[in-house]
């Protein structure tokens, strides 16, 4: 624990609920500024020697004054690396100071010197230069927190965790703006962390769950109103967030702490809404026992009804000359308003696919749709098979209308997960592109709802909006993550290779976050704008520990996260207590 502070908070190194009380210090002289060669001072960074029984720690808050022009200046910044440098020449000096005895205790102390390098994260007042050599530094707490991150100036302040202060020690909790994440300036959160170890999607849904309480906040000339679609897209494990989780449980008290820090009553979404594909060869049957789920599929007509025709058809393998015909089908069997016109016998997949494998062994005088060649026509009449073939439980064979998927709303609502876990490939993606495209029609017009924001909650990014890909489902991504911010459609992605994922899309977002993430990641060019000790100590984050960066921010927070309160897949279900347990 700190030592001195009156006006500094410092909160106490324990996670145990009997010890998250801040703790008033006096102010804590831990350094001085210095500038010797080769580890000079710039606007951007300083170094400063540590007194000589004094513990300081990567990324832990400081603040320097300096004396210049008759001004004082105050330097906030974080550390970003602490490092011990002995008055010996070399490794030989070093062993002889014990005579290569290591059971050998000399009477003297050591002579060296413990020094931190410092990324300024802000000044008071604003200045670009470094401070002065011999300045002092003290140790920072809350109130430095709340100013080098600008905590004072947020719009729309919501806290998302606590702010790490060193190893263990905190320094209240750290806040991002609303204003950046929900499209007043800018918007859109993206996440990358390695599978597992990462935690993308608990962290996701952890912000989900905080936006949801601050719209309950939000009410009368200033609404909020949030609505998160999540998209489940490996194995089942978020059809199970409605129930409490058993690892929660374990560790309740603990937990529970972490989440009346933030405001909050820990508990799972209750009230979320389930939507499967729909049981092969069945009338509505889910895909997923258990979870009270609502099947949905697709007919002809409700895939012409919905503009997503071309979206059968979209990886960069069609070529133009094929889209050209599946245009020419789409306007066939429409009309002027784009609304569907079933004839030729057609009113339903099945019967679609005859009707083109006929027309494509006429002759060009008796086609109904001419100028394509009989190669063009087999090709559409395959790759139109295959996807039905592979996902007959979304397009069912001889179904005349469907059960699509309707999940636009007019207010703030609890989660609406959408599996498509065991759907193929191309298939999710034609799921994710009919959301989004019905999102985005929603919001725009004179339909829109003042204060509505659509969350779209996906993960596995690189599968969706693949890097240098231009077919019209990653145009359609790109075209949320660029334009759709201001009209009230934010995505939350997620992945674990940022440099798999479309550029645009990653650029795009206000916030971005890493959990642990691999090296071999890290390396690449996406991340080459984070300092390299923020690399580094992304690659040995724990599982509640995430790396904030905001685009206001000079350097990402250190935070630690709630511990989620929900079951995060089917075998964390807390059972219920004997009471509730039915009798057999």
């Amino acid at each position: 624990m700190a030592k001195e502070n009156t006006d500094n908070e410092v909160t106490s190194n324990s996670d145990s609920p009997q010890n998250t009380s801040k703790i008033t210090n006096p102010i804590e002289l831990i350094g001085r500024v210095a500038s010797p060669p080769q580890l000079e001072s710039n606007s951007e960074e300083f170094y400063f020697w540590v007194q000589r029984d004094r513990l300081v720690e990567k990324t832990q808050l400081v603040r320097a004054e300096s004396q210049i022009e008759g001004k004082k200046i105050e330097f906030y910044g974080v550390v970003q690396e602490v490092h011990r440098r002995s008055r010996k020449r070399d490794i030989y000096e070093e062993s002889d100071v014990m005579d290569g005895d290591v059971g050998n205790d000399p009477p003297f102390k050591p002579e060296g010197v413990t020094y931190a390098s410092v990324s300024i994260l802000r000044t008071n007042p604003d200045v670009l230069t470094p401070p002065i050599e011999q300045s002092k530094v003290y140790l920072g707490g809350q109130n430095e927190a709340e100013f080098s991150y600008g905590f004072d100036e947020m719009k729309r302040p919501m806290a998302v965790g606590r702010l790490r202060n060193g190893g263990s020690n905190f320094a209240g909790l750290a806040k991002i703006d609303l204003a950046y994440l929900l499209g007043d300036y800018s918007g859109h959160l993206n996440v990358t962390g390695m599978t597992g170890a990462g935690t993308k999607t608990s962290f996701l849904l952890t912000i989900v769950k905080l936006l949801l309480h601050e719209a309950k906040q939000k009410t009368g000339k200033d609404p909020l109103h949030i609505v998160p679609i999540v998209l489940n897209v490996k194995g089942e494990d978020l059809m199970w967030i409605d129930r409490e989780g058993r690892e929660f449980k374990k560790k309740f008290e603990t937990n529970k702490q972490d989440w009346k820090e933030l405001g909050i009553q820990p508990e799972p979404f209750i009230g979320t809404q389930f939507y499967t594909p729909n049981q092969s060869n069945t009338n509505g049957g889910t895909t997923v026992d258990g979870c009270n789920a609502t099947a949905y599929y697709w007919s002809f007509s409700d895939v012409l009804a919905e503009g997503l025709f071309p979206y059968l058809f979209s990886d960069d393998s069609i070529s133009n000359v094929m889209m050209f015909l599946v245009n020419d089908i789409i306007a066939e069997f429409t009309d002027a308003d784009g609304q569907p016109v079933l004839k030729h016998g057609v009113q339903n997949w099945e019967q679609l696919i005859t009707w083109i494998r006929n027309e494509a062994s006429t002759g060009e005088a008796e086609r109904q749709i001419r100028n394509h060649q009989t190669g063009t026509w087999r090709a559409v009449c395959r790759r139109l098979s295959d996807i039905i073939n592979e996902g007959e439980s979304i397009f069912p064979r001889n179904a005349h209308s469907g059960k699509p998927l309707k999940v636009t709303r007019s207010q703030t609502s609890q989660p609406q997960v959408i599996d498509i876990h065991s759907l193929p490939s191309s298939l999710q993606r034609f799921v994710v592109a009919a959301i989004f495209k019905q999102v985005v029609a929603a919001r725009k017009g004179k339909k829109a709802v003042r204060g509505l924001r659509y969350l779209l909650i996906l993960d596995e990014l690189n599968r969706f909006a693949p890097r240098n890909n231009t077919d019209p489902i990653t145009k359609l991504l790109e075209n949320v993550a660029t334009e759709m911010r201001s009209q009230g459609v934010i995505l939350f992605g997620g992945q674990q290779f940022a440099s798999q994922v479309s550029t645009k899309i990653v650029e795009s977002a206000a916030v971005r976050v890493l959990g642990r993430t691999g090296i071999a990641e890290l390396q690449e060019r996406v991340w080459q704008g984070w300092d390299k000790s923020v690399r580094q100590q992304a690659s040995v984050l724990k599982l509640d520990e995430k790396l904030i960066m905001q685009t206001t921010f000079r350097q990402p927070m250190f935070v630690k996260l709630p511990f989620p309160s929900w079951a995060m897949n089917r075998e964390d279900i807390a059972p219920k207590p004997m009471a509730q347990t039915p009798e057999v």
